[in-house]
């Protein structure tokens, strides 16, 4: 039985009072026959209220964070352009997790040599002083250790497989890419953003099935922008990035995800680096930072031609190595 308000059912997982049987059952309903956006914003707002908050100079922060899931598992494109963002002085904020079947976000942050844990205070600092962080959802969201067990005992996709990317637990008003696993999310997520108060945001799925901006085909995308909706397809033939293999930007073990990451902000050309650069460009987009795509690629090329963005993710790697003091 599904309790009588989303808002009731977000308080009893954050707060753990719940039966777990009754609660597998709740979410296993509700992706039965699909949740609503009222749903996935009472979730989201719910954890999001009850995070550890980073707090920051910056007035708007961006994050670019995918729901995983996808039926197409790519390298870590949202991480990797996160830097190129911000080395284009955009303040980052990138919110991610590991994965337990591949690569995710913090697998390669620490094949890297990133250190993970870092303190509200620390990441503040960081987004204030180098204009990007790392947040590892497990060090902010200490309410999603209620959700854990239901969650494993749980084998199919659930509402929980798309609250990551509206966690973000960063105090500033909000702009993101996102990328979703399923164009049936496209229609979903809007509204959500909406309930929560996005500014404005980039929704994106990409072919052939993807959470992320696609070199290999078309992207479905949503503009959200306070308020106002517009929908368009992103063609990689039309923007000069297309590539036709899969296999050049699949997922990578976390030590070849690392290696990717050097090459690509190296400056190595081909598919990853394309890859990059055109989601690295819809994050520009979706800030309000570029007023189309193409500017956003010529802009972000350029930053990687110019050993910004290596020296970014260098400057990141260094400074979270760094002996804490105070």
């Amino acid at each position: 039985m599904i309790p009588e308000s989303p808002e009731t059912l977000a308080e009893m997982l954050v707060t753990g009072t719940f039966h777990r049987s009754s609660m597998v059952s709740t979410l296993t309903e509700m992706a039965s026959r699909g949740e609503t956006p009222g749903e996935v914003a009472a979730l989201a707002m719910a954890f999001r209220k009850a995070a550890v908050p980073v707090r920051t100079r910056h007035p708007a922060v961006l994050d670019m964070c995918g729901t995983g899931g996808a039926s197409f598992r790519t390298f870590n494109v949202s991480s990797i352009a996160s830097f190129v963002v911000s080395s284009l002085g955009i303040p980052v904020a990138k919110h991610g997790n590991r994965s337990n079947r591949g690569c995710g976000s913090a697998d390669l942050f620490e094949s890297l040599g990133a250190r993970l844990s870092l303190s509200p205070e620390e990441a503040g600092a960081s987004l204030d002083q180098l204009g990007f962080a790392f947040l590892f959802a497990p060090s902010f969201h200490p309410a999603m250790r209620h959700a854990a067990p239901v969650r494993r005992e749980i084998a199919t996709r659930t509402v929980f497989n798309m609250l990551a990317p509206l966690l973000n637990p960063v105090v500033a008003r909000r702009r993101q890419l996102i990328g979703v696993y399923s164009s049936r999310l496209l229609d979903l997520f809007p509204p959500v953003l909406a309930a929560m108060g996005v500014e404005r945001a980039l929704v994106v799925h990409g072919r052939p099935g993807m959470d992320e901006v696609s070199v290999l085909g078309p992207t479905s995308a949503v503009l959200v922008d306070e308020g106002s909706i517009d929908r368009f397809l992103i063609d990689p033939r039309e923007i000069g990035l297309y590539h036709p293999l899969p296999g050049d930007v699949a997922e990578l073990s976390p030590q070849l995800s690392a290696e990717a990451a050097r090459e690509v902000l190296g400056g190595t050309p081909g598919a990853r680096r394309d890859m990059v650069v055109l989601n690295a460009a819809c994050g520009l987009l979706a800030f309000g930072a570029v007023k189309d795509l193409d500017m956003g690629v010529r802009r972000c090329e350029a930053a990687i031609d110019s050993g910004r963005a290596l020296a970014r993710m260098n400057a990141y790697i260094k400074r979270t190595n760094a002996p804490v003091t105070g």
